[in-house]
């Protein structure tokens, strides 16, 4: 089974004390055949079958995550990010490795189109489940806004968030008081025509209709004929051609 990153978590930092000194020595080069190495330390031979597993299934990308500084540790990142080897003062190739910011392990292991795929997903999941609450809701399109952020696409960051609020609205709304004063409904006609606006240039209709549905029981009469009239039954048609 091959997989197309692979991370290795705190391999050096959890090599047992007894053996971090050896550890260094080795990826240092300061060991020669005849110090009897293997024999030494037998369990290092072990560890290093578990490294040639991991590289081995590694298709693309190979991490090893240190959250803890060691002596094997240090040697390790000196070893992987100098041109210390003979192959690679040959082939004047560069280290065989970066160093990277544990945080951005995530960012690494995905391309920009990836990010997009997984938040178009999630995105996907916000509109179409209408059984969901509004909490999962709201956490699916911060997950997809994540992505588009990861994805560097400020249109579908844009989308999502403007459907994030119209879901916040809504939460609002069903928790609104039918009796409030005619100032605090204003208010909430104002946001809800600003919101129903952005929805339709972002082309989410159901949500539109959605959210149309959730504000109208709080309009006047007049107002509610003319939300159907105008803007209701039109978006409804579009829903559902």
């Amino acid at each position: 089974m091959e997989f197309k990153t692979v991370i290795v978590l705190d391999f050096f930092a959890e090599l047992p004390s007894s053996l971090q000194k050896p550890w260094r020595d080795l990826l240092l080069n300061r060991y020669r055949e005849e110090d009897g190495f293997q024999q030494k330390f037998p369990l290092v031979e072990t560890h290093l079958k578990l490294i040639y597993t991991a590289a081995t299934r590694c298709i693309d990308q190979l991490f090893f995550a240190e959250t803890a500084s060691s002596i094997s540790g240090d040697a390790a990142v000196r070893w992987l990010t100098s041109t210390s080897t003979i192959t690679d003062r040959a082939n004047t190739n560069g280290a065989l490795a970066t160093i990277n910011d544990v945080d951005d392990l995530e960012a690494m292991s995905m391309t920009n189109d990836e990010f997009c795929v997984v938040g178009i997903d999630n995105a996907e999941l916000a509109e179409c489940s209408s059984e969901l609450s509004n909490e999962n809701i709201l956490n699916y399109l911060d997950r997809a806004i994540h992505c588009f952020l990861k994805a560097q696409s400020p249109e579908l960051v844009t989308k999502a968030q403007v459907h994030s609020q119209s879901i916040r609205l809504r939460d609002r709304l069903a928790h609104t008081n039918n009796r409030m004063e005619a100032g605090g409904v204003e208010q909430l006609e104002k946001e809800a025509a600003e919101i129903i606006t952005s929805l339709l240039r972002e082309n989410l209709f159901v949500e539109s209709e959605n959210l149309l549905n959730s504000i109208t029981p709080l309009v006047s009469p007049y107002t509610q004929q003319k939300l159907e009239e105008c803007v209701t039954s039109p978006i409804h048609n579009i829903v559902n051609a």
